[in-house]
């Protein structure tokens, strides 16, 4: 039995297929299952199998050296790290108005300005500029070196050769939260049709996620569900896959801290009221 690919990531490929004339699915090296495999042939899409390392962009890297870029128009970088629910139409219809050259969904101000690196699409002018990049920077493996070289780095880098970056739903007032994260509900509601996988799968592993829940960040996955499943038609099974392998054990110690949490919050902003 082969890894099989999940409906999420199908859903999200298929949606990416619309707005781009080639894609290339890229993924550790492992055996895809009969089904994966027929999925990949049925939608027209390559499959790259490079060895895991350096995070996204370390097998973006590895994938974009098997390409001559200069014959392209627009170059999508997009990894797994959200659940697609929506339509990209509207992305797409937003990026075409704009005279950009480097877009994404969200940006953000931490440690520097960058559009953040889950969705990032480069349109003609910034390709080989961002090929030279790549070239450049090479394999990073440590990820406090990735975060600076390509996450902030790409974006400041091309700012600083005079181009032209956006996002469609930039950060209020050029926040210092991971916005993609911690706006999620207020996203969803402008219509933003993309979820961080964690809040499904609750998997949290460099946030202090009850700190976020003590600051007013809702850490329960039924309630996003619901506000997505009121407004979207989704593929069945699509986000109990992300789910589906926590314990009733770990979902009660979830719930536990997270309500203790957003309790101390709440009794926080009543001691700092009583104060002003």
């Amino acid at each position: 039995m082969g890894s099989k690919i999940p409906i999420y990531v199908k859903f999200y490929l298929q949606e990416l297929n619309k707005h781009f004339t080639e894609i290339v699915f890229v993924t550790n090296e492992k055996e895809l299952d009969k089904d994966s495999i027929e999925f990949l042939n049925n939608n027209t899409i390559q499959l790259t199998l490079v060895t895991n390392e350096g995070y996204d962009f370390g097998m973006w890297y590895k994938a974009l050296s098997k390409h001559n870029l200069s014959g392209y128009d627009r170059i999508g970088l997009v990894n797994d790290s959200c659940v697609l629910f929506g339509k990209l139409d509207p992305f797409f219809e937003w990026l075409n108005k704009e005279n950009v050259d480097l877009a994404g969904f969200t940006d953000s101000y931490l440690l520097n300005y960058h559009i953040q690196s889950y969705f990032l699409v480069i349109n003609k002018k910034a390709i080989l500029l961002i090929s030279e990049y790549f070239t450049k920077s090479g394999l990073i493996t440590e990820n406090d070196d990735v975060i600076k070289t390509y996450e902030i780095g790409l974006s400041q880098y091309l700012l600083n050769s005079g181009l032209q970056i956006k996002a469609m739903y930039p950060i209020p007032e050029q926040g210092q939260n991971n916005y993609a994260l911690e706006g999620a509900k207020e996203l969803i509601h402008k219509g933003f049709p993309l979820i961080k996988k964690k809040i499904i799968a609750r998997s949290y592993v460099r946030e202090r996620w009850w700190s976020m829940v003590v600051n007013g960040f809702d850490a329960f996955p039924s309630h996003y569900l619901k506000l997505i499943k009121n407004t979207y038609t989704i593929p069945i099974g699509m986000f109990e896959e992300l789910s589906a392998d926590k314990s009733l054990w770990f979902t009660f110690k979830f719930n536990i801290i997270s309500i203790l949490s957003m309790a101390w919050g709440i009794l926080g902003n009543k001691r700092k009221q009583r104060i002003l």
